[in-house]
């Protein structure tokens, strides 16, 4: 897949982590995704947000879908490992956001807006540059796919401690779809903005019936999870299998109480 078209003229620039030269966009050749989408009540999702200027995307009006999302990526620079985000669909700066319409509207485009609140991985080195960089939430943990037939179970565990385990079936790969996936962290009062564009030549989606399952372990995340009070059943579930991802390098930055653009 390095050969793919999405990565034709790719524009390379060179970052420093602390003095070894990183190359920018990140490029993932090939790995496979599962997104499910939970629904919560926004004011218990508020409790995950670090600050009120974060923005929930409300699917309607009193709730957001939290995303568990599971990447299994197969070819890096940087070797193959695992992770799994646990997001909050937010916008920031905040703006007004018409609950569903736009929701609807950005699902269609494969748009995605998201503060990242845990980002477990399986390697040392995809945890060091994701906080250097990002500052995303990583830490390192044990992350297992498992095909069974038609259903996937990833595993997510954190020095032996199950943390939660996600049962789902796989939708057919019946469609393809462009990705631009818009992530917000935080350090010292700044959100850090983070890009990644992806193309996914095989995909489905699945929103009706019993189609994901997530089973919560004693760890802290599965407390804090737990807290929300959602349903253990998913309300959408997004699967792909030979999708491609350029991650960009931080590109925008805002004080997060005034909003203000802060320059790098």
């Amino acid at each position: 897949m390095r050969d793919d078209p999405f990565f034709k003229n790719v524009v390379k620039k060179t970052l420093y982590m602390e003095g070894q030269p990183v190359s920018f966009p990140v490029l993932y050749y090939d790995c496979r995704f599962i997104a499910t989408y939970f629904a919560v009540k926004t004011s218990r999702a508020r409790n995950l947000l670090p600050h009120p200027n974060f923005k929930p995307i409300e699917i309607w009006p009193g709730t957001v879908m939290m995303g568990i999302i599971a990447f299994e990526y197969h070819d890096t620079p940087i070797g193959p490992y695992n992770e799994i985000g646990i997001s909050i669909p937010t916008i920031f700066p905040p703006r007004f956001f018409f609950p569903l319409l736009s929701s609807i509207a950005m699902r269609r485009k494969g748009i995605m807006h998201m503060y990242i609140h845990q980002l477990p991985v399986t390697t040392d080195i995809s945890m060091i540059g994701g906080i250097y960089f990002w500052n995303y939430p990583k830490f390192l943990s044990e992350i297992t796919f498992q095909d069974k037939g038609n259903d996937l179970e990833v595993i997510l565990k954190e020095k032996g401690e199950m943390i939660l385990k996600l049962t789902s079936k796989k939708p057919p790969l019946n469609q393809s779809q462009k990705l631009e996936i818009h992530t917000y962290s935080i350090k010292e009062n700044v959100v850090i903005h983070g890009l990644m564009e992806g193309w996914a030549p095989k995909v489905g989606l699945m929103m009706k019936g019993t189609i994901a399952e997530m089973e919560l372990g004693e760890h802290r995340i599965s407390k804090e999870l737990s807290s929300l009070n959602f349903g253990k059943n998913a309300k959408a579930v997004v699967y792909a299998e030979g999708a491609m991802i350029k991650l960009h390098e931080p590109d925008q930055r805002w004080n997060v109480d005034t909003s203000e653009t802060i320059k790098a």
